[in-house]
């Protein structure tokens, strides 16, 4: 038996297209390793991290994206300080953050200059805090 084209086309533009519409749904906090508020200026976001330092903070109300490339913050008396190795500040926006663990600032790109690229640890997660 032979499907006809269309119909072949017509199943895999669906299927094609239901995975994407799918993947922008609300997120799931139990998917990520960690929860924090977020402030950029605008309004507190509630975000959820993976132990990659350098992964996007995903916002749990609606799966937007924000890609961290610096981070400063604080637990107890201990500072931990981090840039993305070759990242440039330029085109940032500074966030609060606090994950009830961490306390600071994190900078994210300005959205319009998101790239994807070079990955780092949540080295403040594991015990592992060191001042570079």
């Amino acid at each position: 038996m032979r499907l006809p084209i269309a119909v072949i086309v017509a199943a895999a533009l669906s299927l094609a297209l239901a995975g994407p519409a799918a993947a922008h749904g609300r997120p799931d906090p139990a998917d990520f390793s960690f929860l924090a508020t977020i402030d950029c200026g605008k309004r507190p976001i509630e975000v959820g991290s993976t132990d990659d330092l350098y992964a996007p903070l995903v916002d749990l109300r609606n799966g937007r994206e924000y890609q961290p490339v610096a981070w400063k913050v604080m637990v107890g008396d201990f500072l931990f300080e981090d840039v993305m190795p070759g990242a440039s500040l330029e085109r940032t926006i500074l966030c609060s953050y606090d994950d009830g663990v961490a306390e600071g600032t994190v900078r994210i790109l300005a959205p319009r200059f998101i790239v994807r690229g070079g990955r780092g640890h949540h080295r403040h997660h594991q015990g592992g805090w060191y001042h570079r």
